[in-house]
């Protein structure tokens, strides 16, 4: 967020959720090289919109619309765009944000009487590393940190923009990724290997990557309330599917060249879940064998993860809003919706879209988690 004149975040939140009845708001659009440095800005842009999905490889994405002028002013090879959200406060001053750094794809093109206009699909840096693959094996010596690990495959990409959160465990044996791999893929991989979040980019252009908090845990990020905010129309559906779900989970992490093992095992043994080993009267056991995790502890949260995951159901909402250029990754959001269930619930964000003109819509999936 830019805010050069030093609004307080009760004013910037009273601005961005209408508390007058109206808001003023704009967007720009920088033209960047490859470095993410700004070259220029591209005026109208037509049918521009950012989408963020949780559970995508490649989280962020957008398409813009460029007319033939704008066109020639881009090289769709090593040009990036930077959509910025900007509101314009009620004393004059502005406070802005960014929405993401975006790699250009092969546009599409038609005419339309004498302009020609392409809608251009547009994704985040991720795109870079699962285009990559590696052309000779990549040897990690046992006792590497994990975190500078993730970093220098990612250098190898041209990926200078890191901020992946620090970790003091270390590879427990030597690892070696053959030739082919994706790095998107020898990146997540070992970020599984210390229970982290997969690898994902930020509005700013920094790949990230967090330690894994169980939902129920998150702090809330963002707020809802149907009677106070403009333009939220909540829709709920309910899932459930508890047919042959496990109830409980064993890994097994091998170490070859030291000729150990770990086990760790996450039994659902709960008397009020209707699948439980209790309620069920059985086992329904799921097993896996995994390498390269960093230790025991961590090998415990990660099948205490996978468990939790595997014998959760989901209540899924869906609603619109104004735009709010606040929302990241992840979010956990706190909805007050009278009209649809009873008091406050928490609801983990899945993605989201934003439709960048001046009475644009932001549309909002979250799931609820319901341990069964």
């Amino acid at each position: 967020m830019i805010n050069p004149n030093n609004y307080n975040m009760k004013q910037i939140e009273d601005a961005l959720r209408m508390t007058n009845n109206s808001r003023k708001v704009s967007f720009r659009y920088d033209l960047l090289n490859r470095n993410d440095i700004k070259i220029g800005t591209l005026d109208g842009v037509t049918n521009a919109k950012v989408t963020y999905g949780e559970f995508r490889v490649i989280k962020r994405s957008a398409t813009f619309g460029l007319n033939v002028y704008m066109q020639k002013e881009i090289d769709f090879i090593r040009d990036q765009i930077q959509p910025w959200f900007i509101l314009h406060m009620p004393t004059g001053g502005t406070v802005e944000w960014p929405l993401g750094i975006f790699l250009l794809e092969s546009p599409s093109g038609k005419t339309k009487g004498k302009l020609r206009s392409r809608n251009i699909g547009a994704y985040d840096k991720t795109i870079i590393i699962d285009q990559d693959r590696f052309d000779e094996r990549h040897f990690i010596e046992a006792g590497t940190n994990f975190v500078g690990a993730i970093t220098r495959i990612l250098n190898t990409a041209g990926i200078t923009k890191v901020n992946i959160a620090e970790t003091h465990l270390t590879l427990p044996s030597d690892r070696e990724l053959p030739i082919g791999m994706k790095k998107l893929h020898a990146v997540n991989e070992l970020l599984s290997s210390i229970n982290y979040t997969s690898v994902r980019v930020d509005e700013a252009g920094f790949m990230r990557a967090d330690p894994y908090v169980e939902p129920a845990r998150r702090p809330v990020t963002q707020v809802y309330n149907a009677d106070k905010d403009s333009i939220v129309h909540p829709e709920i559906s309910e899932s459930l599917d508890i047919a042959g779900r496990p109830n409980v989970f064993i890994r097994v992490s091998v170490n070859v060249e030291k000729c150990t093992e770990m086990v760790a095992t996450f039994a659902n043994n709960d008397p009020q879940s209707p699948i439980s080993t209790i309620n069920r009267g059985r086992r329904i056991v799921n097993f896996e064998e995994i390498h390269g995790i960093a230790n025991q502890e961590t090998l415990e949260s990660h099948v205490r993860r996978i468990g939790i995951e595997s014998t959760s159901a989901f209540s899924h909402l869906t609603f619109s809003s104004a735009l709010m250029p606040t929302h990241g990754s992840a979010d956990t959001l706190l909805c007050i919706f009278p009209e649809v269930f009873a008091g406050s619930q928490k609801w983990s964000e899945t993605s989201w879209e934003m439709d960048l003109k001046f009475n644009g819509e932001m549309k909002h999936e979250a799931r609820k988690v319901s341990q069964i």
